[in-house]
């Protein structure tokens, strides 16, 4: 039975995001929209911001604005909903709140809400916040843990931190301390308030949907247990727009720490290699266990994602080979001799860019499925003569997908694979899962609980799953600080069709080795390990 909601709006002209996060909802078939309540004296929180924060806003709007917007106008009337209820109120207004007169209240509790979405109003008091089964509901485009206030997306930029959340939260008296019902992290844009915003608020679209599906797949009780009660944390500083001396000191700091920071990425462009470590331990690699593998002077090139195997008695390692005068990478093999390289040789290219050549037996026959997701699908390679020679056998996954990793687990093929929420969005955010029973005719299935991860610091596939003392790892990319920072090992506690769960359970720091920034893949053969390294060269 979907869950009747009702919608609090200033108006009938939505923001982008807010007309998405509605049309998700529809879509879902998990909420029903009975009614709109109309503020008919919308009201600013406060006083008019400093003028030179609105300086600034407007000049980043102006320069970083990003298609689509998730701020352009949209009619609440063409999302095509008939026989809604209107219920037209004026707040009881102080200087920061609204608060329901018991009139209006009367009118919304007579429709038995399961829940109120806040889009309109101010901060919300009093009784309106208990009518509903479910309560109000409202986005803090933010990190509650870090800040309560606002603006949104903003300080995360201006104080260069690495990631910037997001919450679903049930509102209470208590400004940003409500229950989170749903929480992401995305790495902070560097530079501009306008890209970070447009991220992270095009990805909020669809945490109601979200939180509306984990309500019917686990039931009311069961779902309310699994609730951060976010309430029970310490209060976090309350932020605000800064004073106009304040602003032309974060402006400063932006613009320096930009600069510099693209002198250094002019300087010395991004460059990775591979490595190797003489254990199977992740959880115990010391500087001295980690060897660089050289093949020549890189200078144009460099080698990325190792993934090896171990063939009659020759550990082969499978890579992407990246131009970096093309912008464009294909996939190579070489053998191993000793701690080097050998016999480089490219064995897959296409006029796409390929990464990630996730590799894998079966019958005794090899497949090779790389990262495509510019063409927004993957292909499966079969050998035809291994390990050089390869052909196209196939479609493999009608969709955009980052780094697709495989496992094989109760008679099912369980498909890891990052993905982009909405076009606007980052693809390192967000991991979705899905099952089939063969192979060579995918049926592809979408589990009930996607994305299964939302969250840069963890999401990403980082290489193969593997077991170790009896549990089951998956290696994670952690791109908070910068893309493939670091690995995060995941525990895997859960993984059916209905259910998953994770940990984190260590991490592998680039400190491993001199100079290195980055390190974001992890495989293994013949009990050894594959790594690689990210520098600025």
């Amino acid at each position: 039975m979907p869950l009747k909601i009702i919608l609090l709006l200033d108006s009938f002209t939505l923001q982008a995001w807010q007309f998405e996060v509605i049309r998700s909802i529809i879509r879902s078939g998990h909420g029903q929209l009975i009614a709109c309540v109309i503020n008919q004296s919308p009201k600013t929180s406060g006083t008019t911001s400093p003028f030179i924060y609105r300086l600034y806003r407007w000049l980043d709007r102006k320069l970083f604005v990003k298609e689509p917007d998730a701020f352009a106008n949209k009619d609440f009337y063409d999302l095509g909903l008939e026989n809604l209820i209107l219920i037209p109120v004026n707040p009881i207004q102080s200087k920061y709140s609204d608060r329901f007169s018991q009139e209006s209240i009367a009118k919304i509790k007579a429709l038995k809400p399961d829940l109120i979405i806040r889009f309109g109003f101010r901060i919300l008091r009093g009784d309106i916040l208990n009518i509903a089964t479910h309560g109000v509901w409202s986005f803090h485009h933010g990190d509650p843990a870090q800040y309560r206030g606002g603006p949104p997306a903003f300080w995360e930029v201006m104080l260069g931190w690495e990631t910037t959340g997001t919450v679903l939260q049930r509102l209470t008296e208590d400004l940003d301390q409500g229950d989170v019902l749903y929480q992401s992290y995305a790495q902070t844009d560097p530079l501009s308030v306008q890209r970070n915003a447009n991220n992270i608020f095009w990805k909020s679209s669809y945490f109601v949907s979200r939180a509306l599906n984990s309500i019917e797949l686990l039931g009311e009780q069961k779902w309310a247990e699994t609730l951060n009660n976010q309430s029970k944390k310490p209060k976090t500083p309350l932020k605000k727009p800064p004073g106009n001396l304040q602003m032309l000191g974060l402006f400063w700091e932006l613009i320096s720490r930009n600069i510099k920071r693209k002198i250094q990425e002019k300087r010395k462009p991004a460059h990775w290699e591979l490595a190797i470590v003489n254990h199977s331990d992740p959880s115990a690699i010391k500087p001295s266990d980690v060897t660089l593998i050289t093949t020549s002077d890189f200078t144009s090139t460099y080698l990325a994602d190792p993934f090896p195997v171990f063939h009659q008695g020759i550990t082969y390692v499978f890579s992407e080979k990246y131009d970096k005068i093309a912008n464009k990478a294909s996939i190579v093999c070489a053998s191993m001799r000793g701690n080097m390289l050998q016999d480089l040789q490219v064995i897959i290219q296409e006029d796409w860019h390929l990464s990630y050549p996730y590799i894998f037996e079966e019958n005794g026959v090899y497949f090779l499925i790389p990262e495509s997701a510019e063409t927004g699908k993957l292909y499966l390679y079969q050998a035809s003569n291994f390990p050089l020679q390869w052909e196209s056998k196939s479609v493999f996954f009608e969709a955009e997908a980052y780094d697709p990793t495989l496992f094989q687990k109760d008679g099912k093929y369980w498909l890891f694979v990052n993905q982009k929420p909405h076009p606007a969005c980052s693809s390192f955010d967000e991991l979705n899962l899905y099952f089939c029973d063969s192979l060579h005719t995918p049926n592809w299935k979408a589990h009930p609980m996607n994305p299964i991860v939302s969250d840069v610091r963890k999401s990403r596939p980082a290489g193969k799953l593997f077991h170790k003392d009896g549990k089951l790892y998956r290696p994670a990319q952690d791109s908070g600080k910068r893309y493939g920072h670091r690995i995060a090992v995941q525990e895997i506690m859960k993984l059916t069709e209905s259910a998953y769960e994770e940990r984190t359970a260590f991490f592998i720091e680039p400190e491993l080795v001199d100079g290195a920034l980055g390190v974001h893949t992890l495989n293994f053969c013949d009990n050894k390990m594959f790594l690689d390294f990210y520098f600025r060269k």
